[in-house]
């Protein structure tokens, strides 16, 4: 589908969801989408007493709404179809494996001091079969 790529048909076609800002597309930024509850709908901003304050405000640490961003474009060749979404859907902040490693291990080294890969992997409770 080059609908998503072609000059004449990019905008109506695409949506770039930023942090913060209300979730706009159009080749004047003249439609939107909003939240019926959890139901996504696309508005004219300038039509019906609608305003780019009805608008969804992309929050990329809702899982939820990032969820529906991820499963809401659907088959291009129906009608009044949403667009393609893109950009950042969701950022959890998570720590990293290799961090949380080193930090137990140097907490370990400062607690114990410096032992050999023997001590340790043997510990203080352990014993002698004879």
């Amino acid at each position: 589908f080059f609908i998503y790529t072609e000059k004449d048909t990019r905008k109506d076609e695409t949506v770039f969801v930023e942090q913060g800002k209300p979730v706009l597309f159009g080749a004047a930024n003249e439609k939107g989408i909003k939240l019926d509850g959890l139901k996504p709908v696309i508005i004219n901003i300038n039509e019906n007493g609608n305003s780019v304050n009805d608008l969804w405000v992309h929050d990329e640490k809702d899982k939820t709404k990032a969820y529906i961003l991820a499963r809401m474009f659907d088959h291009p060749d129906e009608k009044n179809h949403f667009p393609r979404p893109f950009g950042v859907f969701y950022v959890e902040d998570r720590p990293v494996y290799e961090v949380e490693m080193e930090e137990q291990i140097n907490f370990i080294s400062e607690k114990k001091g410096k032992q050999s890969l023997d001590k340790i992997l043997s510990g203080d409770k352990t014993w002698a079969i004879q």
